[in-house]
């Protein structure tokens, strides 16, 4: 049910147009030592060549984190997230990064039907588990916009307990969002790095 918030971030729904998604991911650098936490389920954008986490919802993503692989004091290792500060060679992040990749979500607060494919919506920035690997971002449900933001919800998670119609079961929904920011979208018209 979606009576309480447990946010944990952006898992692989769908390709927009196909069947259930096969989880595809492509490989992008880990720049050894850096000194943050990346959680599967974590935006994630590219800082000179390197994956980090989104820091600020003015950056454009490049996808979803789902795991990496470094190697470490000679031993190769394979993790849910990446742990801060990490001296390791030959790290890769696993990003699910096709622009028309789509995601379930919970929001963090109450969503309305009319906000299914109108509206934009910002992430929360929190912070995930050390423990099991799992992102804390969710959708900003305070940040609705028809304006330029990070996600947009373009369905309702069909699931019992999950109907936004329903006044109990829409205090913190499960969502099907597409990344709106996402770098591909500026490609052409925007060189920054986020």
């Amino acid at each position: 049910m979606t009576t309480s918030k447990a946010l944990n971030g952006l898992t692989p729904s769908r390709i927009r147009g196909g069947a259930p998604n096969s989880k595809a991911t492509n490989e992008y650098p880990i720049a050894s030592g850096l000194a943050q936490n990346i959680f599967t389920g974590d935006i994630v954008v590219n800082n000179a060549g390197n994956i980090e986490v989104l820091l600020s919802t003015t950056q454009k993503a490049v996808g979803v984190f789902m795991g990496c692989q470094y190697v470490a004091d000679g031993e190769q290792k394979f993790s849910k997230y990446w742990p801060s500060g990490t001296s390791a060679t030959d790290a890769k992040a696993f990003v699910v990064d096709n622009p028309a990749a789509t995601f379930i979500v919970q929001a963090d607060a109450t969503v309305s039907a009319g906000d299914i494919n109108s509206q934009n919506f910002n992430v929360t920035l929190g912070s995930g588990s050390t423990f099991t690997g799992k992102s804390g971002f969710g959708l900003e449900a305070g940040t609705r916009t028809t304006g330029n933001a990070m996600l947009r919800a373009i369905a309702v998670l069909d699931e019992p307990g999950n109907d936004i119609t329903v006044a109990a079961e829409r205090a913190f929904p499960k969502l099907e969002v597409r990344i709106v920011k996402h770098v591909d979208a500026y490609i052409s018209a925007d060189a920054s790095v986020n």
